[in-house]
C-alpha cells in the first residue's frame, strides 16, 4: 500500500512543489556567503610567488587562513586558476575532489609563458599567444588581458573566501557549518562546511549566457534582489518559467559577447553552487582607471560581476578568451570535448510516451505510422515495460516476446529505445541487486558501512555508485547481448532519474551526507553522478557492438563533458504555449554552454496538448538538435495519426521538412565534432555585429544558414520574425524571396507552415523525398537538391555536406566524404557553381545524385548552362529563370555528390 499512496502522490502533482526545494537563504552555505560583505584581504606571502615554464605559483593568507594558488596558461589562449587548501607542515584534513573527468583530457595541454616579472605590488606573465595575467599582491587580485584589453578581474571584491576542512567542531564556525536540517533530513558534516567563492567581472560586456540548465531568459539576468541561479541537479516535476531555481543538470558555463570579443568562464566544480549576477559600469569598480582610454570613458563601459558559491571542492576556473564567437567555441570543446557524429537515426523522428502498454500497442503505433506515410526512425519504452522496475528486465507478460519485437520494429530501419535508471529494486532475488550489492558497489550511509536505501518507482531501492571506476565498468558489460535479455544491436538506451531522483530525500535526491568510492561524500559529486551513469551506458554500447556501431544515450542528468557520451532533453515541461515558449532559451543555452544534442519533449509531457499547439511544436522541434514527441502516463494518446486530417497533414508536413534537412543538420553535426559549433545557434555566433538580436531567445539559427522562427501563440498565422545581421540576404525558403537585414518583418505561417529563411551566400543540401520513407533508412538512396542563396553582392555562395554510411565507426578509418559546394561570379557574363573534397582522407564514394538545383537572389541574366563531369565534356543543362523573382532552377543535374563537377553559367 505505501507504494501505491507514493505514486498516487507523485502523479498528482500538477506543478512545482517550491516548499520541496531549498532557496538560498534556506541553505547555510549560500545565505553565509551572501550575506557577508565584509573584505577577506587576502594577499601574496612575500618570497612565494613563483614561475615555471607555463604556471605562476604563490600562497595566499589572510588573518584566517592559506591558500595555495596556481594560474597557468593553456594552449589555444584559454588560462586556468586554482585555488586550494594550503597543507602546510601538517597534511589536509580531507583532500578536496576534483572533478577532471568532466575534462576531454585530465590534463589539459599547456603553453609556455613568453615573458613574466615579479615585482613588489603585483606581478604579472605574458602567454605565447599574446594575453597577459596580472596579479596584484595586496590585497589579492588576478587582472586578465586579452591582447591588450582588460576583459576579467578575478576577486576585485576582495569576497574570495575558503572554508577549510576542520578536525574538531568550533562554536564559532556559524550557523549549518557542522549539520544542517530541512525538513525531517538532517545533513551530518564530519570534516565542517567546507565551501568556497569569489567575484568574476567580466569587462566591456553587456549580456552573458549560460548557467543551465533554467527555465529562464537566454541572456542572464540580475539577481539582484532577487535568487541566485542555482545548480544543483534535481527532479522537478512540471517546472516554472522564468524561475533560477535548479533543475536536472548542470554547467557552470557562462559565456559573454560583444562586437569585438568573447569570453567564457567555465567553474569547475559539481557541488552545489549558486551564482550571483548583475551588470553596472566599469567605473564603478576598482579596475575603472585600467579599462578607460582616451576614446571610452569608464563610466560608459559595462560591467558583468558574477560571483560563484560552490558547498565545497576547489576554487577552479577556466578562461576562454576567444576573441570570436568561432574562437569561443573551439576553446570550450577542446577543454570539454565535443559530441561524436551520431548515429543517423537519431537524427530523425522519435515516438515515446510513459508508457506504450504491451507488445501489441507497440506494433499498432508502428503499423500506423506506416498506413498514414508519416516517417518515424525511433519507438521508446518507458518504466512500465520492465518486470516491476527491474531495470534490463521485461514484464513477461506484457512483453513475451521482446526481441521478436524488437525484430519487427526494426524491419523498417527503425530502432527502439528502452528506459534503464540507476536506482536498483531492493530484491534479494534480482540479480542486478545481487551482483552490486555483493561487489560493494552501492552507494552508503554515512560511516560508509551500511547501503543507503532510498524511495523511487520500485518502491525500496539501492543506488549504485557510479564514481566508482569498477562499478561503471560492471554497469557497462550489463548491456552485453548475453546478459540483456530480449536486446539487439538496434536497442538503445535512456538514463532517467539520474539526478539522481530519491523520492524520500531531501529535495527528491540523495542526502548529501552519503558515502561514494574513496570516501567521497555524495555533496562532492552530486552534479556528476547522472554524468558518470550516462558514460557507463554509453561505454556498455560501444563494448556491446565490439565498437562496431555508434550508440544513442539519452540522459535527463548531466554537466560539463556529458555532451561526448550522450544527448540531453529538458525534462517534464508541460502542454502550454508558454512551455513552447521557454523551450527555445533553455535549448539554446544548454547548446552555448557545449551541449549540442538537445530537445524538448514535443508537446509537453504533462497536460493534454490541443492540436494546434502540437503542430507548431512539432514544428519548432523539427528544427531542434533531437526531435522527439513525449507524454504522460495521465495525458490523452496524441500520436500524430490520431488528429483531425488538416492538423495530422501538418504534423506530417513537419516531420518530413526534418527528413528533408537531415543531409545538412547531419552536416552541421559533423562539423560540431571537428569546431565545438553548436547545431541550434543563437544570433551572437554568426552575426555577432548585430547587438540587436543578443539576446534573441524566439528565434535561432541552424548552423550557419537556417533561421527558425516558430508560431508560439494560439491562433497566430502571421509570425513577427527579426532578420539579424547588417547587410545581410535572407531568403524564404519557401519561396525563394528576399528579404534585406536587420529589420522587422510578419510571414504568413499558416498551420501547415514554419517561417524559414537561409541566409544569403550559403549552400544547403536538401533531400528530395519523392515519395513515403518509413525511416531514415529508406532514405539513403534519394537524390539531394542544392539550395544556393546568394550573398547580398549576387557574386558568392559556399556549403558543404558530409557523408558516411550513417551507423558505425568506419568514418574514423576514412570511410567518409566531406565535399564543397562554391557559386562564384568569375566576370560579368559567367557564374560556376563547382564542388570539391574538402578532405582527402575520405574514401567514401556515394552513388548519391544531385537532383536540382536551386539560385537564389540571381542579379544576372543566364543564356545558358553547361555541367562538366568527369570527361570535361560541356553537356547542356535545362533551367528556367523567373526575372521578377530573380531565381533559377536548374533541373536534371545527374552529378555524383562526391565527385567532382562544374556548372558554368553564361550570361
Amino acid at each position: 500500500m505505501k507504494w501505491f499512496l507514493l505514486l498516487g502522490a507523485v502523479l498528482a502533482v500538477s506543478a512545482v512543489d517550491r516548499a520541496k526545494f531549498r532557496r538560498c537563504i534556506d541553505t547555510a552555505f549560500c545565505r553565509r556567503h551572501r550575506e557577508d560583505k565584509s573584505l577577506t584581504d587576502y594577499k601574496i606571502v612575500s618570497n612565494s610567488l613563483k614561475f615555471n615554464d607555463t604556471a605562476l605559483h604563490a600562497i595566499l593568507k589572510n588573518k584566517e587562513n592559506s591558500l595555495v594558488l596556481d594560474i597557468v596558461a593553456l594552449k589555444d589562449s584559454t588560462i586556468r586558476l586554482v585555488i586550494d587548501e594550503f597543507e602546510g607542515k601538517e597534511a589536509r584534513v580531507r583532500t578536496r575532489w576534483q572533478p577532471l573527468d568532466a575534462l576531454a583530457k585530465a590534463e589539459p595541454e599547456q603553453q609556455k609563458i613568453k615573458k613574466s616579472e615579479v615585482g613588489k605590488e603585483e606581478s604579472w606573465f605574458e602567454t605565447e599567444d599574446g594575453h597577459k595575467v596580472v596579479v596584484q599582491h595586496k590585497p589579492f587580485r588576478v587582472d586578465l588581458y586579452a591582447k591588450g584589453t582588460l576583459v576579467t578581474t578575478i576577486n576585485s571584491r576582495n569576497w574570495l573566501r575558503f572554508e577549510h576542512f576542520r578536525k574538531g567542531k568550533k562554536t564559532k564556525d556559524g550557523d549549518g557549518f557542522w549539520e544542517e536540517k530541512w525538513g525531517d533530513h538532517k545533513d551530518m558534516k564530519p570534516h565542517g562546511s567546507s565551501s568556497v567563492s569569489v567575484d568574476i567581472a567580466l569587462l566591456g560586456f553587456k549580456m552573458a549566457y549560460g548557467l543551465p540548465e533554467h527555465s529562464e531568459t537566454y541572456a542572464l539576468r540580475s539577481t539582484n534582489n532577487y535568487e541566485p541561479y542555482r545548480l544543483y541537479n534535481l527532479d522537478v516535476f512540471e517546472y516554472e518559467i522564468n524561475n533560477p531555481m535548479a533543475l536536472y543538470g548542470s554547467v557552470p558555463y557562462l559565456a559573454a559577447t560583444n562586437p569585438r570579443r568573447t569570453l567564457g568562464v567555465l567553474w569547475l566544480n559539481p557541488s552545489e553552487t549558486w551564482v550571483d549576477y548583475d551588470i553596472s559600469r566599469a567605473d564603478l569598480g576598482v579596475v575603472g582607471k585600467l579599462v578607460e582610454t582616451e576614446d571610452e570613458r569608464a563610466d560608459r563601459i559595462p560591467q558583468i560581476n558574477t560571483r560563484f558559491i560552490s558547498e565545497t571542492g576547489l576554487i577552479d576556473v577556466f578562461f576562454f578568451l576567444g576573441p570570436k564567437p568561432h574562437d569561443l567555441f573551439r576553446q570550450y570543446s577542446k577543454l570539454t570535448g565535443v559530441t561524436p557524429v551520431p548515429p543517423q537515426f537519431s537524427l530523425g523522428y522519435h515516438q515515446c510516451r510513459w508508457n506504450y502498454k504491451d507488445e501489441k500497442d507497440v506494433r499498432e503505433v508502428i503499423a500506423k505510422f506506416d498506413e498514414n506515410e508519416i516517417p518515424m526512425d525511433v519507438i521508446w519504452l518507458d518504466i512500465e515495460h520492465t518486470d516491476e522496475k527491474r531495470y534490463f528486465t521485461w514484464d513477461k507478460e506484457k512483453f513475451p516476446e521482446p526481441k521478436q519485437m524488437v525484430e519487427d520494429v526494426a524491419k523498417k530501419g527503425r530502432k527502439m529505445v528502452l528506459i534503464v535508471d540507476p536506482h536498483i529494486k531492493k530484491d534479494k532475488n534480482y540479480t542486478i541487486y545481487k551482483e552490486a550489492r555483493k561487489k560493494g558497489f552501492l552507494v552508503k550511509e554515512l560511516g560508509g558501512k551500511k547501503t543507503f536505501v532510498g524511495n523511487c518507482w520500485p518502491q525500496d531501492s539501492v543506488y549504485i555508485d557510479f564514481t566508482n571506476p569498477e562499478a561503471r565498468k560492471w554497469w557497462s558489460e550489463k548491456f552485453a547481448l548475453d546478459k540483456y535479455e530480449g536486446t539487439t544491436e538496434d536497442v538503445h538506451i535512456w538514463n532517467d532519474m539520474n539526478e539522481p531522483s530519491v523520492f524520500n530525500g531531501p529535495e527528491i535526491t540523495m542526502p548529501k551526507d552519503l558515502v561514494h568510492y574513496d570516501d567521497r561524500e555524495h555533496r562532492e559529486v552530486h552534479n556528476m553522478y547522472g554524468f558518470y551513469q550516462h558514460e557507463a551506458t554509453h561505454n556498455g554500447l560501444i563494448q556491446r557492438s565490439e565498437r562496431k556501431l555508434r550508440p544513442f544515450v539519452l540522459t535527463r542528468a548531466f554537466f560539463a563533458g556529458s555532451q561526448r557520451t550522450a544527448a540531453v532533453w529538458t525534462g517534464d515541461n508541460a502542454a502550454t504555449w508558454e512551455h513552447l515558449k521557454a523551450s527555445i532559451p533553455m535549448l539554446l543555452t544548454l547548446s552555448t554552454a557545449g551541449i549540442p544534442f538537445v530537445g524538448a519533449d514535443v508537446g509537453g509531457f504533462f497536460k493534454d496538448t490541443d492540436p494546434e499547439l502540437l503542430v507548431r511544436w512539432a514544428q519548432a522541434g523539427a528544427f531542434q538538435p533531437f526531435f522527439r514527441a513525449h507524454a504522460h502516463t495521465d495525458t490523452k494518446r496524441r500520436e500524430p495519426y490520431l488528429l483531425d486530417e488538416n492538423f495530422r497533414a501538418a504534423y506530417k508536413k513537419a516531420i518530413e521538412t526534418r527528413y528533408k534537412f537531415l543531409p545538412y543538420i547531419y552536416t552541421i553535426f559533423y562539423e560540431h565534432s571537428k569546431n565545438g559549433k553548436p547545431v541550434m545557434r543563437p544570433h551572437w555566433l554568426e552575426l555577432v555585429e548585430d547587438e540587436v538580436g543578443y539576446d534573441e531567445d524566439r528565434q535561432w539559427l541552424v548552423g550557419n544558414a537556417i533561421l527558425v522562427k516558430p508560431t508560439l501563440e494560439a491562433g497566430e498565422t502571421r509570425t513577427s520574425v527579426y532578420l539579424p545581421g547588417k547587410r545581410e540576404i535572407w531568403y524564404e525558403f519557401d519561396t525563394g524571396k528576399a528579404r534585406p537585414s536587420p529589420g522587422a518583418m510578419q510571414i504568413e505561417t499558416p498551420i501547415d507552415k514554419i517561417a524559414v529563411f537561409q541566409r544569403g551566400g550559403t549552400i544547403i543540401p536538401i533531400r528530395e523525398m519523392d515519395g513515403p520513407r518509413a525511416s531514415l533508412a529508406e532514405t539513403k538512396a534519394d537524390p539531394v537538391s542544392l539550395y544556393i542563396g546568394l550573398n547580398n553582392r549576387g557574386d558568392s555562395a559556399n556549403g558543404t555536406i558530409y557523408l558516411d554510411d550513417g551507423e558505425t565507426f568506419a568514418y574514423e578509418k576514412g570511410e567518409f566524404a566531406f565535399w564543397g559546394f562554391t557559386f562564384k561570379k568569375e566576370h560579368d557574363y559567367l557564374f560556376t557553381i563547382t564542388s570539391k573534397n574538402l578532405d582527402k582522407k575520405g574514401k567514401l564514394e556515394s552513388e548519391i545524385l544531385i537532383d536540382k538545383i536551386y539560385l537564389r537572389g540571381v542579379k544576372f541574366y543566364p543564356q545558358t548552362a553547361h555541367i562538366y563531369l568527369d570527361d570535361f565534356v560541356p553537356e547542356d543543362l535545362p533551367f528556367e529563370h523567373d526575372r521578377d523573382s530573380q531565381q533559377i532552377v536548374i533541373s536534371n543535374v545527374g552529378a555524383y555528390l562526391t565527385k567532382e563537377w562544374k556548372i558554368d553559367l553564361h550570361g
